[in-house]
Order: structure tokens, then C-alpha cells, then sequence
């Protein structure tokens, strides 16, 4: 009975505890680049549940559910998508936090 009682007072500060958090999470964004340096990724960035982050047109996954920026900015991708000037997929490294939507949503930090 007195393990009850102990267990009992011991509820509220465990429920209290914060959860284990995610973030800030490691991730990447990419685009498409043409051989002056300019970025394009508008469109199928949005479409595939990214946002675009400046300085340029880079894309980021904003949700648990969007893929992996770098399987979708290739160079064979970004070829079909925009044509032979903007043939180069590149990435850069990212760190996102929880978004305003909650854990499933994303931005940068």
C-alpha cells in the first residue's frame, strides 16, 4: 500500500518531465543550379511538401511526410525537370527545428 502512495506522488512529476526532443534535426537542402550559379527549385520543391529557403531557390522538407531533398535534386532529376542548362543537383547541410505546425512540420533554425 505504500508503494501505491509513493508511485501515487511521484505521477505529477513524471508527467511533467519534458519529452525527448528531435530537434534542432541535421538535414538538407537542395536545388537546381545552372553554370552561372543561379538556383531553381520553385514548383517541385512546393509540390513535394518543400519550402524554398533564400538567399536563391533552395529546398527544404517541411513535413515528416516530404522526401529526401537530395533523392528528388539530382543531377538526372533536375535535367527532366528544367532542361540541360540547369543539369546540376547540389545540396547543402541544414538544420531544421519544429515548425508552427507541430513535430511534423518543419523550418530552419
Amino acid at each position: 500500500m505504500k508503494a501505491f502512495f509513493v508511485a501515487l506522488l511521484a505521477l505529477p512529476a513524471t508527467l511533467a518531465a519534458p519529452l525527448a526532443s528531435e530537434f534542432p534535426m541535421q538535414s538538407l537542402e537542395c536545388t537546381c543550379m545552372n553554370a552561372a550559379g543561379e538556383t531553381r527549385a520553385s514548383g517541385i520543391c512546393q509540390y513535394l511538401n518543400g519550402l524554398l529557403h533564400s538567399p536563391g531557390e533552395w529546398c527544404y522538407r517541411a513535413t515528416t511526410w516530404a522526401p529526401a531533398m537530395d533523392t528528388v535534386f539530382n543531377n538526372k532529376k533536375c535535367e527532366e525537370q528544367w532542361g540541360s542548362e540547369w543539369k546540376k543537383g547540389v545540396c547543402r547541410p541544414v538544420t531544421l527545428c519544429q515548425g508552427l505546425g507541430g513535430p511534423d512540420y518543419y523550418t530552419p533554425c
